[in-house]
Formats: structure tokens, C-alpha cells, sequence
């Protein structure tokens, strides 16, 4: 895979997250990712093509999901027409919604969001195993 993007585009529906978690299971089967480090990334692309479709991509355009082998890690890019607003204040110890960042950094090695005038872009990065 290495040197190779895959990319599909997936309407913003929840049915589609089956689907997602194929795309994103498969990449982590090309890029040579154990049993766990698979499971990983696909539970945080998941969510954040959960997010996009909650979130972003207001108009109803499709969320873009590409994965690419870059350096020593797999990237995934998750990618809607919605604008990113951070949270500000922290809601309580516990709160019911609002820890998906917090979930996806918790499975990779590096999460990222870049907002800009086009929609939001979250990258998400897994390292590979040695060798």
C-alpha cells in the first residue's frame, strides 16, 4: 500500500458506517496492522465519520474517507463540508456527548482537525509495526 491512496465517498447516513468500517478495516489489513491495531483504527474512523455525518456535510454532501501509507504510519482522512467549532467550556466529569476526539485519540497515535473555509479534515495516524 505503501505509496498508494484509496479513497471512497460515503453519503452522510448512519447506514453507511458499516460500510466505513470495511473501508477502514481493509486499509489496516493492506498497511499490515495486527488484530488490534485494525480494530483501533477502524473504531476511530467510525467515529469520525459519525461525527461528519452528525456534524458536517450540512447540505447533505457526501463525507470523503481516504487512506494512505505515509512514512512509517497509516493515515486515514476524514473529510465533510461542515465547519469544526471546538468546545469551550468543559461540560462535567461524565457528560453523555462531546468526548469523540477524546475516544479517537485514545485508539491512535496521532489525531489532528483542520477546519477551513471548505469543511473540516480530521486526520487520523497509526503507526506500523517494525519491519
Amino acid at each position: 500500500m505503501a505509496g498508494t491512496r484509496h479513497t471512497e465517498r460515503f453519503a452522510p447516513d448512519f447506514g453507511v458506517l458499516a460500510a466505513v468500517r470495511r473501508f477502514a478495516s481493509e486499509a489496516a489489513d493492506r498497511a499490515g496492522l495486527g488484530t488490534d491495531a485494525r480494530y483501533a483504527v477502524v473504531m476511530a474512523c467510525s467515529e469520525a465519520v459519525a461525527n461528519a455525518i452528525e456534524h458536517g456535510s450540512p447540505d447533505g454532501d457526501q463525507i470523503e474517507v481516504t487512506a494512505a501509507v505515509e512514512g512509517d504510519s497509516l493515515a486515514l482522512y476524514v473529510q465533510d463540508t461542515g465547519r469544526f467549532v471546538p468546545r469551550v467550556r468543559p461540560r462535567g466529569l461524565m457528560p453523555e456527548r462531546g468526548r469523540g476526539l477524546a475516544f479517537m485519540s485514545e485508539l491512535m497515535d496521532e489525531v489532528q482537525v483542520r477546519a477551513g473555509s471548505r469543511g473540516t479534515v480530521v486526520r487520523l495516524t497509526k503507526r506500523l509495526p517494525a519491519g
